[in-house]
């Protein structure tokens, strides 16, 4: 977008949102709704239907405002359009390098009782939904793009597993995105049985870190395990970087910057019974506390000889958590758990129109850019503990990787 051009307004995204550009018309009622919903929920920070109500102003009574706006969200047909026509939107962003991250978390609805399809509490959980979302982002800016979120319960009639539900979003993304973007599994929200059925999958591209995977590849025509193939890869290429560690976080009383070295190497494998060619990484990381360690991930990007091919790929998938909490944070600041709805449709639509606002903020407005780093090629700002000697002259000059 050009930086000339004025910014397009809540209410030209949702007459965007809801044009026959995108899609089918949704008529008149279709794209009131879409509108007052939108404008209601960035002016509030609240996916609270009361709040939004009485953001419109509406010359009727506040009761009306919010039993039409109710009334309206219970509309599956119109929650599966407007997710259709944010990820069609959003796919006018990916290119075939950019990085379709997927990550998985959970939505909390303490002390409630009469939601439809919610899982019981257990003694230390609270009851709760599953939502994945998948943002897309290219490794070179600092604007990612919202495509599609889908919620879930094991109550929901027809659920298998969380692993189909994931898959079934991820096959709508590739149909819109034709096949373009490389699928980046957050591995701190999935597990190693889920990551294990997708380096399976012949038809996604992918980049996913195995830790604590048990596998057995094929290298060389033989079957090896994975775990002990990755201490064997020879490491070509490395630097030197650093990481921010929170405070609490590893026992850290204050937030603490860590020098470390990082060497990464890939070897060519298959999986059993595939002739698909995938390469096998080893990052190995080493600092003064934990000594080496070696990590395993598995990608079907196979141009790595070089060392912007290998620690390009390598860099972009240690800046995943950037954006995924850069998404939490304005996510949150939304309160998503505060959410009153009682049916299961309502709450899908409600997620959805949650995504069309951050989409509109980030990517339209360009209020929420990735700004935090956890990894960066030169030392940290600001006042935290740090692992090495640090010049004067680098205090002023923080850098990063994108």
């Amino acid at each position: 977008m050009n930086n000339d051009s004025p910014v397009m307004t809540p209410d030209d995204f949702a007459r965007l949102l809801c044009s026959e550009e995108l899609g089918g018309d949704l008529g008149r009622v279709g794209y009131k709704f879409v509108r007052d919903m939108l404008i209601g929920m960035q002016r509030t920070r609240s996916v609270n239907l009361t709040d939004i109500a009485k953001s419109l102003n509406e010359n009727i009574r506040l009761h009306a405002t919010h039993k039409r706006l109710s009334r309206n969200l219970d509309n599956p047909a119109l929650a599966a359009a407007l997710a259709d026509r944010l990820l069609r939107l959003g796919a006018r962003r990916v290119g075939s390098k950019t990085r379709l991250i997927v990550h998985l978390h959970s939505l909390n609805k303490r002390y409630a009782r009469k939601v439809e399809y919610l899982p019981a509490s257990t003694d230390c959980i609270d009851p709760g939904f599953k939502v994945c979302e998948v943002l897309a982002s290219d490794p070179d800016s600092e604007i990612f793009t919202p495509l599609i979120a889908s919620v879930w319960s094991d109550k929901v009639p027809g659920f298998v597993n969380d692993a189909q539900e994931v898959t079934k979003l991820l096959r709508r993304v590739l149909h819109a995105t034709d096949n373009r973007g490389i699928f980046f599994f957050d591995d701190q929200s999935f597990s190693g049985e889920f990551l294990k059925s997708i380096v399976v999958d012949p038809s996604l591209n992918f980049l996913a870190m195995m830790n604590g995977v048990e596998l057995d590849v094929v290298y060389r025509n033989e079957l090896v395990s994975m775990t002990e193939l990755v201490k064997d890869v020879q490491t070509t290429y490395g630097r030197t970087m650093f990481k921010l560690i929170p405070e609490g976080v590893s026992g850290m009383s204050k937030s603490t910057d860590l020098d470390v070295f990082l060497h990464a190497g890939a070897l060519a494998i298959k999986m059993p019974n595939s002739t698909r060619k995938l390469r096998l990484i080893a990052l190995k990381s080493k600092n003064r506390f934990v000594g080496e360690i070696a990590s395993p991930m598995i990608t079907t990007e196979t141009n790595l000889r070089s060392r912007k091919g290998l620690m390009g790929l390598v860099e972009s998938f240690l800046s995943l958590q950037d954006v995924v909490n850069t998404h939490q944070a304005i996510r949150d600041s939304f309160d998503p758990a505060s959410f009153r709805v009682l049916t299961y449709d309502r709450l899908q639509l409600l997620v959805t129109l949650l995504q069309g606002v951050i989409h509109y903020e980030v990517t339209i407005a360009g209020s929420g850019a990735v700004a935090d780093h956890q990894f960066s090629h030169t030392p940290h700002g600001g006042e935290v503990n740090r692992t090495y000697f640090l010049p004067e002259e680098h205090l002023e000059s923080p850098g990063q990787i994108g």
